[in-house]
């Protein structure tokens, strides 16, 4: 994953992005960075990155470890929607993830992001959990179980537009900031370097992201109606087809896997002790989706 550094000089602060050493090609993280201020361009709230007097966006560090690249971006102002729960904001996180959606579709260029391998996604994500978890055989024996049920599932989806596309990859609450009166920024467009080897600001489903989203609101006091106005949002912009519909809850058993295995890939930075906390709300959460994905 990205540091992240706020810099505060005497006009201004500013994000600096410093991704991670040798999980993104300078390209990658410049294609990122492109999509975004194209989307910034075409009048979506997202925040693009502040280019230096050369014109340049990318920054390189000699680290002990080996060169890393940066970012400067702007500073948002606000509490992300995890912090600040409002159902007026979630319903406009719904409309501005759906305007990304069928903005992308009009992009005039090719970027040079990942085509996503769903089911190389899942099978890293067992593979990192199965090199950490030494107890739990029941949840092992249960994940292995899932992902066979998801890959024939998985490998039989369409990868036309509008279904099919460039999407954000990581559709939670942390990545909607809403300022003071209500306004909402998208913001984190990257998910390389979580410790997996894919990157899921590429090409995927549309319902990817909207699944991502259901995914996280799970148990929660208020999910209902935050997923009425999250749904609501999204399809006044974009209409979800049966198809799109019928696929949420696979997805959002992907979303809860890819979920598993980020946790599992990143111990040795966050510690087992949050990992173990988290692995059984996720499990049963997984256990619940498969139930709906027959």
């Amino acid at each position: 994953m990205r540091d992240v550094y706020l810099v505060t000089s005497y006009e201004k602060r500013n994000i600096l992005y410093i991704y991670r050493c040798d999980q993104r090609t300078p390209a990658e993280i410049l294609a990122e960075w492109k999509f975004v201020d194209f989307l910034y361009t075409n009048g979506i709230p997202v925040a693009p990155a502040v280019p230096n007097k050369n014109g340049e966006l990318l920054m390189t560090f000699d680290a002990p470890e080996g060169t890393r690249h940066g970012v400067l971006a702007p500073f948002v102002d606000g509490k992300h929607l995890r912090q600040r729960p409002n159902i007026g904001a979630v319903r406009t996180y719904g409309r501005i993830v759906a305007q990304i959606h069928a903005l992308a579709n009009t992009m005039p260029f090719d970027l040079d992001r990942p085509i996503n391998d769903w089911e190389t996604l899942i099978n890293q994500s067992v593979a990192a959990f199965d090199s950490v978890i030494t107890v739990n055989p029941e949840d092992k024996a249960y994940l292995h179980q899932a992902a066979a049920t998801l890959h024939p599932k998985m490998a039989t989806l369409p990868r036309e537009k509008p279904l099919y596309g460039m999407i954000h990859g990581d559709v939670i609450r942390a990545n909607a900031q809403v300022s003071d009166d209500g306004q909402v920024t998208v913001l984190d467009f990257d998910l390389c370097g979580l410790g997996l080897d894919f990157d899921l600001c590429g090409l995927g489903w549309r319902s990817y992201d909207v699944a991502s989203y259901l995914q996280v609101l799970k148990g929660l006091p208020d999910q209902d109606e935050s997923e009425r106005a999250f749904l609501g949002g999204y399809q006044e912009i974009r209409s979800l087809t049966t198809f799109e519909q019928e696929a949420l809850p696979l997805f959002e058993a992907v979303r809860t896997i890819f979920d598993i295995g980020v946790k599992s890939a990143n111990v040795y930075h966050w510690g087992s002790a949050y990992l173990n906390t988290f692995l059984g709300q996720s499990m049963e959460q997984l256990r619940q989706c498969m139930k709906s994905v027959g």
